[in-house]
């Protein structure tokens, strides 16, 4: 089974991954907006979940508070859902 992101080994080496993800997106939770007072708050969530990509890539996380790292859980956020569904709606439908 993999080791989950949030057990990073070491302190220094979360540290580094949340600069990281802050110099993309701010130091603040990705859907709430809140910024972070401390690197204690932050933890990190596979905006596409887990379960569906399994992927340790930095591109795939995001920064979330603690409570919306657990209201999301493991689904598919909305606008995402939209962006998949426009895309679906658009597609040619295949000639039988």
């Amino acid at each position: 089974m993999a080791k989950r992101i949030n057990n990073v080994s070491g302190p220094e080496r979360r540290r580094n991954l949340i600069r990281k993800l802050a110099r993309r997106t701010g130091y603040r939770c990705f859907y709430c907006a809140q910024p972070f007072t401390a690197d204690e708050q932050a933890t990190f969530d596979h905006y596409i979940p887990y379960r569906l990509w399994r992927t340790g890539r930095h591109d795939a996380l995001v920064l979330a508070c603690q409570p919306c790292n657990e209201r999301k859980a493991d689904v598919l956020p909305w606008p995402l859902v939209w962006l998949l569904l426009a895309q679906h709606h658009q597609a040619p439908a295949l000639a039988a």
